[in-house]
């Protein structure tokens, strides 16, 4: 186990007044499923949305998942989380934790904290997916970016996009390779 790939999701957690479209549930699920037949280790925040969405596939698939959470709360943890990792950290701490654990990241949706994961994968060099049509940030970022794929001039890492969880699933894979 010691290696084995570790996969980040990063996307939007579900309010009660925000709850989170089919469409990007059904994609975060597909995620973890096709994660999980790679026999690679999904890890996220463990809670609500894209995180328990793409658990649920990963477990579906017979994989095994990881969610490091904000609090100190181990039952805060979806029911789809084999490893629930406290941190008593926040969310913004917590995130940053995630970002270090994983080999490569992909980025479901999003709101304000993806954004934060984003970056700090970016700054970490941590190969980075983004699945397009999933709403949120996913669907708007590429606008922003410099050249279309960076985050800035410094070429931190060029961010690949994805318009299907296979395609996603590719990227990451080919990437990881590449670096091996």
């Amino acid at each position: 186990m010691k290696n084995m790939v570790r996969i980040g999701i990063i996307g939007q957690s579900e309010s009660l007044g925000e709850p989170l479209k089919e469409s990007v549930r059904e994609t975060a699920y597909k995620i973890g499923f096709l994660i999980a037949k790679k026999g690679w280790l999904l890890i996220n925040g463990g809670r609500n949305g894209v995180m328990r969405a793409s658990s649920r596939g990963a477990k579906d698939a017979g994989g095994i998942t990881i969610g490091i959470l904000p609090s100190m709360d181990k039952e805060e943890a979806n029911e789809f989380v084999d490893i629930p990792i406290t941190t008593g950290m926040g969310i913004g701490m917590r995130s940053e934790l995630m970002i270090h654990t994983v080999d490569a990241v992909i980025m479901i949706g999003g709101k304000n904290g993806t954004l934060k994961e984003l970056s700090a994968a970016y700054l970490n060099r941590k190969p980075i997916v983004i699945l397009r049509g999933t709403d949120g940030f996913a669907d708007t970022i590429q606008k922003i970016l410099y050249q279309g794929r960076y985050l800035d001039s410094r070429k931190n890492i060029e961010i690949l996009f994805a318009d299907t969880p296979e395609e996603a699933i590719q990227l990451v894979e080919e990437t990881l390779e590449s670096k091996a």
